[in-house]
Order: C-alpha cells, then sequence, then structure tokens
C-alpha cells in the first residue's frame, strides 16, 4: 500500500479532499442566504395618493415628515416588486359660457421625500384603490392576499381602498404612523373604525428588520 510523505493513503487523501470540498461549499452558500434581506414576503405594501400636490395641501409640515418617514422605512424593508405606487386624478370643476364641466388633471408628481424604487405605478379615479382595473389585475397576477396600505388620507381613500380590499377578500393591515388624516384625533377614530371593520392594526415597532 502506498502512501504519501504525510502517511496517508492515496484513498485518505481524496475522501478528505472531497469532505473540504463540501465544507467550503457549505460555507459559501451559508454566506450567501445569509446576506439576503429579511422582507415582508407575505405583504404587498401600497402607497396611496402621496404626491406633492396632496401632501402640501392637506398635511402639516410634521404630519407629512412623520408619514413619510414610516412610509420609507416600510419600503425599505419590503421585497421591490411588492411595492404599489397608487396616484389619483384631480378633478377641478369648470364653469364657462358653455356651461359647467368637470375636468380630470393629472396631479401625479410624487411628493419629493418618498422612495420610489419600482415602475409600479397605477392611476385611480375614485376613492377606491380597487376599482382601478390595472392594479387589481397586477394583484391577481401576482397571487396577493396580504396587504399593507399607506398614504392619503385616512378619512377618505384610505377609509374607501380598505374597505374595497376587505370586500374582496383580501387581509388588509393598517400602520397608523404611516397613514396621513386631517388631524391626529380625527386619524385615531376613523383608524379604529377600520379595525372594526376587519383591518388589522400593527404598530410599526413590530415590523420586520433587515
Amino acid at each position: 500500500m502506498k502512501m504519501n510523505q504525510s502517511g496517508l493513503t492515496k484513498k485518505a487523501v481524496k475522501g478528505f479532499s472531497k469532505i473540504i470540498l463540501t465544507a467550503v461549499l457549505l460555507v459559501f452558500y451559508s454566506g450567501v442566504f445569509s446576506q439576503e434581506k429579511n422582507y415582508e414576503n407575505e405583504k404587498f405594501v401600497v402607497v396611496l395618493d402621496v404626491q406633492q400636490y396632496w401632501t402640501d395641501k392637506v398635511l402639516s409640515k410634521e404630519a407629512s415628515t412623520e408619514m413619510l418617514g414610516s412610509i420609507n422605512a416600510l419600503i425599505k424593508k419590503s421585497d421591490p416588486g411588492k411595492v404599489i405606487y397608487i396616484t389619483s386624478v384631480h378633478k377641478v370643476l369648470s364653469i364657462s359660457f358653455k356651461g359647467i364641466k368637470v375636468d380630470s388633471t393629472l396631479n401625479n408628481e410624487f411628493d419629493r421625500n418618498l422612495k420610489i424604487i419600482n415602475n409600479n405605478i397605477f392611476v385611480k379615479a375614485a376613492g377606491d384603490a380597487f376599482t382601478a382595473k390595472q392594479f387589481t389585475d397586477f394583484l391577481k397576477q401576482n397571487n396577493a392576499k396580504e396587504i399593507i396600505i399607506t398614504g392619503l388620507l385616512a378619512e377618505k381613500c384610505v377609509t374607501s381602498t380598505t374597505l374595497g380590499g376587505l370586500s374582496r377578500g383580501y387581509d388588509i393591515y393598517l400602520i397608523p404612523e404611516a397613514i396621513g388624516g386631517k388631524s391626529p384625533k380625527s386619524k385615531r377614530k376613523v383608524i379604529e373604525k377600520l379595525g372594526k371593520e376587519g383591518a388589522k392594526i400593527v404598530d410599526e415597532s413590530s415590523l420586520k428588520t433587515d
């Protein structure tokens, strides 16, 4: 039986080499997987009407800063493919010698401080975002079941969209800090009511981190 200089047989050396190679591969792949982000994998995030026009018009600077900070933090913790932006059509009443008509204009420029990470952008013409077919088609195509709704305005479009989602069988989550309202008191009452309707109220501190 031939021995190498260290006293090991060729068969033993070959077996030992395989063990070393396997160990190296395990270390490599465990390192790769450990670097994956800990996303909110099961939940889609809807950013509702966070347009410069609306944040300037309905929120105080302090309220806007708090809401955008919470939304951006949530976006950072979420799967980029599951973040959805909804913009609204702004309707303007026009009066002229020809009569009265309603014109629709797109004030869809996002707030300058909102984090935009993809092109999942849909336009709605009504308060309930679930009336926008392209949006609902996207949810169906991606087998969405759980949805976190953020943005504006608690008393209006957030309420309409939350109820619209619940009526369609989705699990709807609300993060109070990531929602803007007419006032803190008004927002609190609306969110409590939506909780009674079936929405799940989530504290932002309970969200998974990177």
